[in-house]
């Protein structure tokens, strides 16, 4: 992976919130993947649809959950980034254009970060 292809791409040491718009996340259903570091669990809020990411690591890593869908549902669902949850404010994360999203009845879900 890199810069060009992730998800996400956040200031080294920033914490923020991914939220997605469709499906729950257990409650500790979610960690950080970073090659070459212990896998790290993450806080998972009680509505089950947002991801708090702490201290983002430099380089390549990966926010891996579990997703359970809804019956019925369809459509993919949408990753995106909690309004205010950056911190601290001069800490850049911008998501890709377009949104990436989780395929309809995938599980896990991943988001490819990269930490500069």
């Amino acid at each position: 992976m890199s810069e060009q292809t992730a998800d996400i791409v956040v200031t080294t040491g920033a914490d923020f919130t991914i939220t997605i718009d469709i499906g729950t996340i257990p409650a500790n259903g979610a960690r950080l993947v970073t090659p070459g570091k212990p896998d790290r669990d993450l806080k998972v809020a009680l509505n089950g649809r947002e991801i708090t990411v702490t201290d983002a690591p430099p380089g390549d890593s990966t926010v891996s959950f579990a997703l359970i869908w809804p019956p019925r549902v369809t459509r993919d669902s949408t990753l995106d980034l909690k309004a205010g949850s950056i911190n601290p404010a001069s800490a850049k994360v911008e998501v890709a254009d377009p949104k990436p999203t989780v395929d309809n009845g995938d599980t896990p879900g991943f988001v490819e970060l990269f930490g500069k």
